[in-house]
């Protein structure tokens, strides 16, 4: 049923649309996607969960669409492309789609983005770039069989591809494509002649209905609405039920202010500088561990090198809080040379990826003070980012945390930071842990792989057993155990002494040497290894030791030499 309430002084009405609607206005070219929007973050499970929820009639949430009125020839916003790739005509090839022009008649896509990213992926046939395979990868069954019939979308897996045929399992996507690619799909299987053959089309026929007949509510805001109280209903969508994070509020203010935002975020992101730190838009949401730079980050350095404020909840209680956006434009070129500059000296010091720091506001400590133009030592940042990562400093109230650590940047007072460290650890004395506090596993196992990687690289140690410089950074670093799970499985006692991932029985090593490890015992994989090599790693050269019987031992010897690589690295960099 179709309503209309008022917000900020404009109207908004609610109306149902088809999918087949939806994508009719894709096709024509007049449903196009704000710059203020991210990218596609869904994955594929969403879009199969979606999809069934579709055909099932269930609701998906609702929609926020514009269709304004303009003067002149530039439309409101400038518009970004929808995250799909069409085959191309030639190859079959995903080729990544260009946005189009935006004609008079046109909507924009306010909310929802997600959903109907998701929708257009399927119907709309789209790739992985650069390859033939669709993306996803969905299938649906024609077959009549309940156990198939009750759930027809399915994503390819391995132990679904020896039931293609049996679940005449064909790809989603010929669904939306007409009856004549349903037939030829369905020939892969079976033929005409077969009694299943017209019954699967007629199931078919069902599904695509379904899904393209089904009902998406949305809200669609009074043409006449201006830019501001646009972006200001963007930005506030909590208001309709949706939650919005608070950084995608603040992008879509500065998309308002600051020309040319997403550009230069876009630019900066993907600047060779910040290779292996940055995520590219789209990929915030992805899983992942660690110090990265991305939309936020920068915005938030941006924020507070010129305006002193990281927390954008305490912009928004601010009576002139567009000011203080308006001032990130002013900031913007500094808040990117000091985060390029923070990573430069984390990949000088060996950490080539941001997976390797625990926390992302041990990039922008360095990064406000290299934007204030304070002069402090590389090491000086490495000691308080190894303490910090070693305490779990920003393990809570990391905003709180980060905003007066950042003050203390700003005026270049590395001492103090030190301090704010012994605050959080509650440690009174000295930050540098000692041997017990690595044998009772009291530091973060992150920061002590930290360490140790700085340390290796800062002593020219090698990978075992090719006996590469890890310095030499030919490829990726990672952490491997020496005593597979299934030695340890051998014991008849199993507990946290003889847990797989101690750190007593972690090693980092270049990749390709860490493949040729795994699986082998140590008394097999390190017979041929160089003794320098190993005594690098802390592992004892002592052969004997190396038997699943010893595992506690090696594991203690190990962490033994971890707590004195520690102690000599962070006294080398001059923490209290």
């Amino acid at each position: 049923m179709a309503g209309a309430t008022s917000l900020h002084g404009v109207t908004i009405k609610a109306s149902p649309w088809k999918v087949e609607s939806l994508a009719q206005l894709k096709r024509d070219g007049k449903l196009h996607l704000p710059d203020l929007q991210r990218g596609f973050v869904w994955t594929s499970e969403r879009v199969r969960a979606l999809l069934d929820s579709l055909y099932r009639r269930y609701p998906v949430g609702a929609l926020l669409l514009w269709k304004p009125t303009w003067e002149g020839s530039d439309a409101p916003f400038v518009t970004r492309a929808w995250d799909l790739c069409p085959p191309d005509p030639k190859t079959g090839e995903g080729a990544m789609e260009r946005p189009g022009p935006v004609e008079r008649g046109s909507y924009f896509v306010l909310d929802g983005q997600q959903r109907l990213t998701s929708l257009f992926r399927v119907i709309f046939r789209s790739r992985q770039r650069g390859s033939t395979v669709p993306d996803p990868d969905l299938l649906v069954s024609l077959s009549p069989e309940p156990a198939w019939a009750d759930n027809p979308f399915h994503l390819r897996t391995r132990q679904l591809q020896a039931q293609l045929r049996e679940g005449l399992l064909v790809p989603a996507e010929v669904l939306f494509e007409g009856a004549q690619a349903v037939q030829t799909a369905l020939r892969s299987y079976i033929g005409v002649e077969h009694p299943a053959f017209f019954s699967a089309l007629d199931r078919a026929n069902a599904i695509r209905n379904a899904v393209l007949g089904a009902e998406i509510v949305s809200y669609e805001i009074d043409a006449e609405a201006d830019d501001d109280n646009v972006i200001e209903i963007f930005a506030r969508l909590n208001q309709q039920g949706v939650r919005l994070r608070p950084g995608d509020l603040a992008a879509a203010r500065l998309t308002g202010i600051m020309k040319g935002f997403r550009e230069r975020a876009t630019a900066a992101l993907g600047s060779p500088e910040l290779k292996g730190f940055a995520a590219a838009e789209g990929e915030e949401d992805a899983p992942r561990r660690g110090a990265y730079v991305d939309t936020d980050l920068l915005v938030r350095t941006a924020l507070f090198v010129s305006s002193g404020v990281l927390r954008y909840r305490d912009v928004e209680k601010r009576a002139k809080a567009e000011e203080l956006y308006a001032k990130v434009e002013e900031s913007w070129d500094k808040a990117v040379a000091g985060l390029t500059a923070a990573v430069k000296m984390f990949r000088k010091a060996g950490v080539t990826e941001g997976s390797w720091l625990p926390y992302r506001y041990l990039l922008m400590a360095p990064a406000v003070a290299e934007a204030h133009g304070q002069k402090v030592g590389a090491t000086q940042w490495l000691g308080w980012a190894i303490a910090a990562s070693l305490w779990g400093h920003y393990g809570s109230s990391a905003e709180t945390k980060a905003q007066a650590d950042c003050k203390l940047a700003a005026e270049g007072r590395v001492l103090d930071l030190y301090e704010s460290v012994k605050a959080s650890a509650r440690r009174s004395e000295s930050l540098v842990p000692d041997e017990e506090d690595l044998v009772r596993n009291v530091p973060l196992e992150s920061g002590v792989l930290l360490t140790l990687l700085v340390y290796l690289t800062r002593t020219q140690a090698r990978s075992f057993p090719s006996g590469r410089l890890l310095a030499s950074a030919v490829e990726p670093v990672e952490v491997t155990p020496l005593f597979p799970r299934q030695a340890l499985d051998k014991l008849p006692s199993r507990d946290s002494g003889t847990a797989p991932d101690r750190l007593g029985n972690l090693a980092l090593l270049f990749r390709s040497d860490a493949e040729r490890l795994r699986g082998r015992a140590p008394a097999e994989a390190l017979k041929d290894c160089s003794e320098g090599d190993l005594q690098a790693h802390g592992v004892p050269t002592d052969a004997a030791r190396w038997s699943v019987e010893h595992y506690e031992w090696f594991c203690a010897a190990r962490e033994r030499a971890m707590a004195k690589v520690a102690v000599d690295l962070l006294r080398s960099y001059g923490v209290p």
